[in-house]
């Protein structure tokens, strides 16, 4: 096979992984159990607890969200890529406990639940251990890292929301 018809194909095929991925995504978002919403009555399922904050915290809030994700983004393009060094910096700046000083400030002393400040340090140490795993250059150790801290960002969604 011609190497522009192998490069065609892998591309296709990452496309169509990326757009069923992206459909499963819009399908699940918002149902807290993750695709069990056909298996469990909506009655059954988890209610998600309000983050009563001032406007302010919202916003500083919905920010550092919007942040991390790109930075999660940013990070599985760098690993993609091979570019380890790129993404230890990504990790350890935009997931690690420099940007949970930085959220803290734009959150302007708010007042979190327990359960939230423990999912959010869950979070950052997974980003810490994952930050340490990525000079490894080992997908292998540093994979389950980057679920975890996925899994921590998820795991707060499946708990909190903000007011309407």
């Amino acid at each position: 096979m011609k190497p522009g018809r192998v490069w065609a194909g892998m591309t296709f095929g990452a496309l169509m992984l990326w757009w069923t991925v992206g459909f499963s995504i819009a399908e699940t978002k918002h149902s807290p159990a993750h695709g069990l919403e056909h298996e469990m009555p909506k009655a059954l399922l988890p209610k998600r607890m309000v983050l009563d904050l001032p406007q302010a915290a919202q916003e500083g809030l919905k920010l550092t969200m919007r942040e991390h994700l790109e930075a999660i983004d940013a990070i599985v393009g760098a690993l993609a890529r091979e570019d380890f060094a790129r993404a230890a910096i990504l990790t350890n700046e935009e997931l690690g406990f420099p940007k949970h000083h930085v959220a803290m400030q734009r959150e302007q002393g708010a007042t979190f639940p327990p359960e939230y400040h423990k999912l959010a340090m869950a979070h950052h140490q997974a980003a810490e251990a994952m930050g340490e795993m990525i000079p490894t250059k080992d997908l292998k150790r540093i994979l389950p890292h980057l679920q975890q801290t996925i899994h921590a960002c998820v795991k707060c969604h499946q708990v909190f929301r903000l007011q309407d």
